[in-house]
């Protein structure tokens, strides 16, 4: 059984009676484990798309199926614990609070979950190791680079120890060297914990990192293909 199953996805949006598709009728379906990139132009619909498999968002049209079960069949309480226990969230503006420590923006998943306050401590601790940030740890995140301050985002999403990591355009505020080590970070999550990765981006460079990549065109999919030459993932960081 697959994790995540689209079939005949539409998202429409009004606006004082004029009605925008945002999807068009996509179909597809992800296995755990996957690491899937999602392309295309601004407008295509995956940042839309993203949005709905991650209960962040409704569809219009179509089933959504997340581990077995129909999006439409979640309780607003499943779904609330659905996003924080298997679900972890990293944006391209990192939505990290400012004048807060590396080790407590990473804990502040964990406030809102089942995990026992004992506990919080030293799961922050492993997810901002396990990102390369033991020397960041008491730092504000004001005081760090963008490739950093992503990287606490990823441990953020890590610490509680979800399924699924969403990704929308994680390496869009970075210099190319930062982008490039989030971007070994995030394959590293796929290949050496089995994490399922979903990530959009209009990157090629990045969408390379990806065992597949789905083309996305005026809410449809023009594409869906598997990675000929996927990139190496090293174990260098960088500041």
């Amino acid at each position: 059984m697959a994790l995540i199953e689209v079939k005949n996805l539409t998202k429409i949006y009004s606006n004082e009676g004029v009605e925008t598709p945002a999807l068009r009728g996509v179909s597809f379906a992800i296995q755990q484990g996957e690491f899937v990139a999602v392309m295309g132009p601004s407008g295509s619909g995956k940042s839309t798309l993203l949005h709905i498999l991650g209960f962040l968002d409704t569809h219009t049209g179509g089933e959504y199926r997340f581990d077995g079960k129909a999006m439409a069949d979640y309780s607003g309480d499943e779904v609330a614990r659905l996003r924080n226990k298997k679900m972890g969230f990293v944006f391209q503006a990192f939505n990290l609070l400012p004048k807060t420590s590396v080790l407590e923006n990473v804990r502040l998943p964990l406030l809102y979950s089942d995990v026992p306050e004992r506990e919080w401590e030293e799961r922050a601790r492993k997810a901002a190791e396990s990102v390369g940030l033991s020397h960041r740890m008491h730092h504000e995140s004001a005081q760090l680079s963008g490739g950093e301050k992503q990287r606490v985002a990823i441990a953020r999403a890590l610490v509680t120890d979800p399924q699924v990591i969403f990704a929308d355009e994680p390496t869009g505020n970075l210099d190319s060297k930062s982008g490039q080590a989030v971007m070994e970070i995030i394959q590293r999550l796929s290949e050496e914990e089995g994490r399922t990765v979903i990530l959009i981006t209009h990157e090629t460079y990045t969408a390379d990192h990806a065992e597949r990549i789905i083309m996305m065109h005026d809410g449809l999919i023009a594409s869906d293909r598997q990675v000929d030459h996927r990139h190496k993932a090293t174990d260098a960081f960088v500041k």
